[in-house]
């Protein structure tokens, strides 16, 4: 057994790169040593882990340096290099390499990902790649093997929240049909007024790209979502089971959603709430929390749970039709599994 902790290097340095970053550092359970961002000025980075409109000041003292983050007393090596594959990670001697962007393209192969790092963790859903696996807590955690399992996806955190709660729904009652609703913050491609719509990954969902060149602080904006594709991944044939729509909507941080299934065995709304309060009591991790105190959604900020359900919204009606709402902080929960899974690594390599 080591004492040594994890070493990390974290690929990508925007909202959910310094999320994870930030968690690292209160935690104190790992050590990121190196960083790699397109972002040409080190001051710049610097400025922005010092600084954040939504999570506030950082909890420490962070300076900069040419090529160089110092965090404390902590110096952390930086490259603006295009591709991951062009830096050094090896020799900066990272155990976990965090690929913290969206970038379909950017996801390493098996070769690279053993010429770069023991471990590989995507933070983005990983579609028909199954050697990489979907780390997904209060659903899977249980079965990671270091081993085996050296290329991993978080997933997204719509799936993130969903997938815990479908399994358990899965698990004790069966769920024949229902849909999903969920509201998202913006985000950073969104513009503040109308402009020419850029597709994107949505090229072929018109529908959704027009609409999303619509202001973001003034609409809340119709789309779809990929919350059950990547759901999918752990739960196979639920998006053909459910339908899905999505909003943006003009708010800075934490999504909520509205589950509406209809179960394969009779309940009641007291059971549904007696259901999630034991799942809580007995969880390994902050996947799941309850609570019927009225709340809105700034309450959830910095929130580490996956999903905190709110109780007050919580129906049955003919004991098969399930109404439940819940709310997700989209960087702050979602990076915590992350940061989870560098932990998950950890304890079961013996570190």
């Amino acid at each position: 057994m080591s004492n040594r902790k994890l070493r990390i290097g974290i690929h990508g340095f925007g909202r959910i790169g310094r999320s994870v970053f930030r968690i690292i550092h209160e935690r104190g359970t790992a050590d990121v040593v190196a960083i790699n961002d397109l972002n040409p000025d080190t001051g710049n980075m610097a400025y922005l882990l010092r600084h954040d409109s939504i999570h506030g000041r950082f909890r420490g003292k962070v300076t900069a340096e040419e090529e160089t983050l110092i965090v404390d007393d902590r110096r952390i090596r930086v490259t603006h290099l295009p591709h991951m594959t062009d830096v050094d990670w090896q020799g900066l001697g990272v155990d976990v390499l965090v690929d913290a962007t969206s970038s379909k393209a950017s996801i390493l192969g098996a070769e690279a990902q053993r010429a770069v790092a023991e471990f590989y963790v995507k933070t983005h859903a990983v579609y028909g790649l199954d050697d990489i696996r979907t780390l997904m807590f209060g659903f899977n955690e249980d079965q990671f093997d270091p081993q085996i399992h050296k290329r991993l996806s978080t997933s997204i955190c719509d799936a993130v929240a969903l997938c815990p709660i479908m399994g358990l729904l899965e698990k004790t009652h069966g769920v024949k049909s229902g849909f999903l609703t969920t509201l998202h913050p913006w985000l950073a491609d969104q513009q503040l007024m109308d402009v020419n719509a850029n597709p994107g990954h949505l090229a072929d969902d018109l529908q959704s790209h027009y609409a999303l060149g619509r202001s973001a602080i003034n609409n809340l904006i119709p789309k779809s979502t990929s919350a059950l594709r990547a759901a999918a991944v752990l739960l196979p044939g639920i998006d053909d089971r459910l339908a899905s729509l999505s909003y943006r909507v003009p708010t800075n941080i934490v999504s909520s959603a509205v589950l509406q299934v209809t179960l394969g065995q009779v309940t009641t709304r007291a059971a549904i709430i007696d259901l999630f309060r034991q799942a809580e009591a007995t969880q390994d991790w902050p996947v799941i929390t309850s609570s019927a105190e009225p709340r809105v959604s700034l309450d959830h900020a910095g929130t580490a749970f996956s999903a905190s359900i709110d109780e007050r919204w919580t129906a049955v009606q003919n004991g098969r039709d399930l109404r439940l709402m819940y709310w997700y902080d989209n960087e702050w929960g979602y990076s915590s599994r992350v940061v989870d899974a560098i932990a998950l690594i950890a304890r079961r390599r013996g570190h």
